[in-house]
Parts: structure tokens; sequence; C-alpha cells
């Protein structure tokens, strides 16, 4: 019987130039003649894979470090697209080379489309005005998506000639390898031409064996489409359909708003009951969240395992006032259940008091929690002040709760780490409320409890005796993002 490795030379050239990307390295090493067979397409290879597995754009240095060669031009490029020779600027540049070669599409595991050239660039501005190519003016025509989502493919052509986001979009339909994204920073003008082919996409990705090696349906990761700042804002709502894919396990978003404030908040349109049964990591920093708009995000991710939030006052003023308790609160309402590790900070040291939650034992599996002393330093929290919101114009009424560690933290805490970023007469008398009682009592509530930080950037004088004494009930007194000791 005649086997694969009979086959001619030339024929097995062949063969093992079909596997290319995925399989091509378990073929070329699976024996010599494979081995030997794949001699003609390991150099491509070997720069395809290089250039397109992680794929960021193209970087033009200010500087030349050292050891970057000048291009003819006299301009200096990123180490990989000096090596690769291969420079790609714009998601056009992109679609351009994969027209060329639909394989390209297939090395692509991770992209960062955050680096693209705005849309009001010299260099985007030219690229309007050149037509184009017809490979990929194809490759559109022949897209399952477009008309299957009810779109005009020449709608798409011209769309791809004048906007990224299109671009964009359309690049998502051929990604069927990647495992990680993060989405151009303009993502929130998702419009109602786009919104269609990105929902199909979720929808063959969720039904694999309907639609086989589906774009998207191997991504696990998003990423942050935006930086932190004042200035960066954009809602959370153009993102939920990266939130409704099976195969994604972790959300990581900056500068997010799901807040409905009237003025320059957004509202949250969560559209479907249910998100990824595997979403079990949820990161957002500096974004503002309502209770409302977190229960609704929050109640929809059932398995939900680590929830690191950020909070950051935006454009305008939007989330000056924080209800942190009720923050809280929602958090202990919709994950009590699933939750093991839960971090909550701000960006602004708040010059006024919010309610205190003084309990925290409904959550059942949580081990690790990150809080920070003023969210501790104000009255007792009850629901009815849900949706009140303390500012300049507000006073909370009442004297402050004072929690104790062994009254406040469930049964299953592990780890417990506080900051410290303003010393203050209120927040030192926190930190003596929170200890007390817990030297003789930890062995007996808190019977997992093994590491106990306090995170300051110094130790002035006006603090040292509450430091001393939370180091005296087990706590490490450690310097603000490092592992140093201060005492």
């Amino acid at each position: 019987m005649l086997s694969l490795l009979d086959l001619p030379l030339e024929l097995l050239v062949q063969i093992v130039q079909e596997t290319i990307p995925a399989g091509f390295e378990a073929a070329a090493l699976s024996c010599k003649t494979l081995y030997t067979a794949s001699a003609p397409s390991r150099a491509k290879y070997d720069t395809q894979r290089k250039r397109f597995r992680k794929f960021k754009f193209s970087r033009k240095l200010e500087e030349n470090p050292g050891d970057a060669e000048e291009s003819g031009s006299g301009e200096c490029w990123d180490k990989i697209t000096q090596e690769m020779g291969i420079r790609i600027t714009t998601t056009r540049g992109l679609l351009e080379h994969i027209a060329l070669d639909r394989s390209v599409a297939q090395y692509i595991q991770s992209i960062d489309l955050t680096g693209h050239v705005d849309d009001d660039d010299e260099e985007i501005e030219e690229l309007e005005d050149v037509e184009i190519p017809e490979n990929l003016k194809n490759l559109v025509l022949t897209s399952p998506f477009i008309q299957a989502a009810g779109g005009d493919p020449k709608d798409w052509i011209h769309g791809i000639k004048e906007s990224t986001l299109y671009a964009d979009v359309f690049l998502l339909t051929l990604l069927s390898e990647v495992r990680e994204v993060a989405l151009h920073p303009r993502w929130d003008e998702l419009d109602d031409q786009l919104r269609p082919v990105v929902d199909l996409i979720t929808h063959q990705a969720n039904h694999p064996k309907e639609f086989p090696n589906s774009p998207l349906s191997k991504l696990s990761t998003v990423l942050p489409a935006r930086d932190i700042g004042y200035e960066e804002r954009s809602p959370l709502t153009p993102f939920v359909p990266f939130f409704t894919l099976n195969s994604v396990s972790e959300v990581w978003l900056c500068s997010c708003i799901l807040k409905d404030d009237g003025y320059t908040g957004y509202a949250f349109e969560p559209f479907v009951e249910c998100y990824s049964p595997n979403l079990t990591k949820l990161t957002l920093q500096s974004c503002i969240a309502g209770p409302d708009e977190l229960s609704q995000l929050l109640s929809r991710i059932p398995n939900l395992e680590f929830f690191e939030f950020s909070h950051e006052v935006k454009w305008h003023g939007c989330g000056y006032c924080w209800n942190v308790a009720a923050f809280l609160d929602t958090v202990q309402n919709t994950c009590a259940k699933s939750l093991k590790e839960l971090s909550v900070s701000s960006f602004m040291f708040r010059e006024y008091q919010t309610p205190t939650l003084v309990d925290m034992t409904r959550f059942q599996k949580l081990t690790r929690l990150e809080l920070d002393v003023e969210m501790l330093c104000g009255p007792p929290y009850d629901a009815s002040m849900k949706d009140i919101e303390w500012g300049d114009e507000h006073e909370v009424v009442g004297t402050p709760a004072w929690p104790k560690l062994i009254d406040m933290l469930p049964a299953s805490i592990e780890t417990f780490n506080l900051y410290l970023n303003r010393v203050c007469d209120d927040q030192l008398e926190c930190i003596f409320h929170l200890i007390e009682g817990l030297s003789d009592a930890r062995a007996t509530k808190l019977p997992r409890l093994s590491n106990l930080s306090l995170f300051v950037e110094s130790v002035p004088a006006v603090a040292l005796e509450a430091l001393n004494a939370a180091k005296e009930s087990g706590f490490s007194i450690m310097r603000i993002g490092t592992s140093t000791h201060l005492l």
C-alpha cells in the first residue's frame, strides 16, 4: 500500500505548504522526509509568523535607538518592522496583505488595533485618495458576512476606504485563530450598519458545530481600547458583543462609563440575558458605574471569579459623586456565590464621605479583597441609600460606622489588602477600629485569613501609632506599588 511518504518530493512540498500556518510546524517536525519537504516554505513561514502572530501596527521611532537601521527615507521603525521588512500602519494596509495572501489572517493570534494612526492623520488622508486594490474589493464582495447581515458590499468598500472602523469590523470577519484583541479607541462609534455584522460574527462563533472555524470563535481575552484619564471616555455598550462570546474568559477595559446621569454619562444596554459562561475575570480600570447599570452587567456574568474596578472622574465631573457602599453592595448582591477576588479603588481622593458597607459576609467564596481605608469611614449603609450621591452639596447624616474586620469580612477570606492613600484623622481612627479584636478572634472568625497588608506611601509621624497597632495585629506595612516593608 502506498503511503504518504512514498509520494514524490515535489508533491510532499505542496502538501506541507497546505498546512501553513496552523499545522506547518507539526508537519515539518514529524519526520525527516517532511522536514525536507518543508524547506522551501520555512523562511517565508518564519517571517510571516514573527510579523503577524502577535500583530501590532508598525511604529515610527522619533529617535534612532542606536541599533535600528534607517530606511532609504531616513526613517526609523520598530524592531519587528525593520527585521521583517513588512510595514503596516493601518487596518486597510493589513487587509491588503490578507487579500494578497489569505493565510496571513490565520497567523494572527493576538492583535492590537489601538496603535492605528488616526482617521485625520496625514497618512490616512493620503490613503483616501488611493483606490482600494481589486483583490481587496473581491475579498469584500465575496464576504459571507456582509450580505448575510443585510449590508451592501459596495458601501463597505467605500467604508473601508474612508473609515478605520469599517476596516476593523471587516478584519474581524477574517480572524478565526485570534485569541487576544485590543480594539480601536473609536470602537464606541459603532453604527447601525456595522453592528449587524458584529452580531453575526458573535452568533456564528457561539455555534461552532453549525459554523466551524468561525472568526473570533477562539477569542479568550479582550484588552483595553482606551487609556486612562479625565478626557478618556467611552460607553460600555459597544463592547457587549465580546461579553457574549462563549470563548471569552477575560475582559479588561479602560475608561468605560455605564451610568446614565442625564448629562455626560452613558446609558448601558445589556442586549442579552446572559454573557459568556467562561467569563471569569473582569477588569474595569478608570471607569464609572452606577449601581443599577452595574447590576445589569454583573448579573449576566454567572461565573465571575475575579473583579477589579478602579473609579476615575471623567469629563465635566462625570462620576464625581461616587457612592462606593452602593457599588460594593451591588457586587455582593450579584456575585456573592461566585466571586473569589475583588479589588476596588479610586483615582481621586474624595473630600467627602460616603456610607460604609459594614457587612461583606454574604460572599461565599471570596478569598482576596482590596479596599481603600477612605471607603470605610462613613456612616453605615442601608439599601435606601442606593441612589443617593454625596458631594459638596450633600452632607452624610450619622456617625461613622467604624466597622471591625472580624465582623465585616467573610469567613472564606485569605488575603486582605488595605490602602491608606491619604493620611487624615478619620482614616487613622478607622484603622484602630478595623483591627479591634482581630488578634483574639482571627482564628475563630477568620480562620483562613493568612495575609494582611496595609499599603502606604510613607510613614509620617502622625500615622506611626496607628500603623504600629496594625502591625501588632498582624498587618504587614508596605510601600504602595512595591513589596518593600516600611515597619
